[in-house]
């Protein structure tokens, strides 16, 4: 039943609550116009019959007793019309109810030879003879009011104003909650909010100021993380500086190797630490030449330049923040580098959408870990040796990076063959 209900109500929050105004609206008028309807029409039948009736019963008698023309004279003095036929077809062969129940009556009160034929502007009421047919025409305006029109009228216009306030009242909250939503969208994909107050009914302007706060919350979070990060890498750094300078002193070039080894490690954790806690906003988009990015992405490491071969048009554009893509591609071949001997970098342009993959020959990743990859500090080498397995933060920074650009990253396993492959989907 649930689901039966979830499939017909709309999903929108601005739908259901007209739907929840108007549905009640709706019933409540229906009902009041059918009772109001159906005692409206009581009346007036009833009345009509008796009228009928009486005047029917009247100009019989007078044309028995004083004959044809003083029973037409009467007629015409009762704004009714009195005729005498011997044949009389009706042409009229379905009835409406109320047509059937203003005969019945007529029947009720003058006898079952009596016969009713409403045309477009007149009413017939007929009585059968011996050898003729009695005719009495009625206005029709006898079974018209304008009340019930009046009525009807003044219904409908008067919900179609309750109906437009309640729309604009709801638009404006639907208002209040979209802005509300959208903003808490925008702050939750890295974007700065140019302007929010909260605004709409008591409980929305609370919603959006409790927004407000913990969006003050959270920079002041984020603030004060990145300025200890900061700290504690300018600090580090200059003591790895003076390590530098006594190790350039020493004597045996065996143990300055490992110490140096040691110090360049140290700061490529230190960067990727301060890398992964900067605040990442995409401002610059331009169109960037894809085969030209990667020649540099490559050309910024001598490792890379030696492992890795490209294969992408030189024509393939696409527009997008250089400098983000450019190390997401960096941290993906760095990965790569780690555990492969070679890297193949293949990219594809589809209509608007932009694929780059980039694959190693490593031993390739475990089934229980492809989902863990992109976690930060999350490392398969269980052993988190520095010097091997990095911080654990390259992927986790890529993954960032590409969500900010609209885009994702997949992993995928080469077929029969060992090694991964990154794709960019952008």
């Amino acid at each position: 039943m649930n689901n039966f209900f979830k499939k017909f109500t709309p999903k929108k929050i601005l739908p259901r609550l007209l739907l929840i105004f108007l549905l009640p609206l709706i019933l409540t008028q229906s009902l009041l116009i059918f009772l109001f309807y159906d005692r409206h029409w009581e009346k007036i039948i009833t009345r009509f019959s008796n009228i009928a009736s009486n005047q029917i019963d009247f100009l019989i008698s007078e044309d028995k007793v004083n004959g044809y023309l003083v029973a037409q004279n009467s007629a015409i003095k009762l704004n009714l019309k009195f005729f005498k036929v011997k044949n009389y077809e009706d042409k009229i062969k379905n009835k409406f109810f109320f047509e059937k129940k203003i005969e019945r009556k007529i029947k009720n009160r003058l006898g079952d030879n009596f016969f009713l034929s409403i045309k477009e502007n007149e009413i017939d009421v007929l009585k059968k003879e011996a050898n003729y047919f009695y005719i009495i025409k009625f206005p029709k305006k006898y079974l018209l009011s304008e009340t019930p029109l009046i009525l009807f009228l003044w219904m409908v216009f008067s919900s179609l104003i309750l109906t437009i306030i309640a729309f604009l009242f709801l638009r404006i909250q639907i208002r209040a909650i979209q802005r509300l939503a959208n903003s808490a969208k925008e702050f939750g994909d890295g974007k700065q909010i140019k302007k929010f107050k909260p605004e709409g009914a008591m409980e929305i302007r609370q919603a959006g100021n409790s927004f407000i706060q913990m969006k003050r919350r959270i920079n002041n979070y984020i603030a004060q993380r990145t300025s200890f990060l900061a700290g504690i890498s300018h600090d580090l750094g200059t003591i790895l500086t003076r390590i530098k300078l006594r190790v350039e002193l020493m004597n045996e070039e065996k143990e300055k190797q490992q110490i140096k080894s040691d110090l360049k490690t140290m700061e490529m954790v230190l960067k990727e630490y301060l890398d992964y806690s900067e605040k990442i906003n995409v401002k610059r988009i331009s169109s960037v030449n894809i085969l030209n990015l990667i020649t540099e992405v490559i050309n910024s490491s001598n490792d890379l330049k030696k492992k890795t071969k490209i294969f992408c048009n030189k024509n393939i554009f696409f527009k997008t923040d250089k400098n983000y893509l450019f190390r997401i591609i960096f941290n993906l071949c760095e990965n790569a580098s780690k555990y492969g001997k070679n890297i193949l970098i293949n990219v594809n342009k589809k209509s608007s959408a932009l694929l780059i993959d980039i694959e190693d020959d490593g031993p390739g990743i475990p089934n229980k870990f492809k989902k863990k990859v992109f976690k930060p500090f999350f490392k398969i080498d269980d052993s988190r040796n520095l010097n091997h397995g990095g911080s654990g933060l390259g992927l986790s920074i890529a993954n960032e990076l590409i969500k900010k650009l609209k885009g994702r990253i997949f992993l995928k396993d080469k077929h029969k063959k060992k090694g991964s492959i990154f794709t960019i989907s952008l």
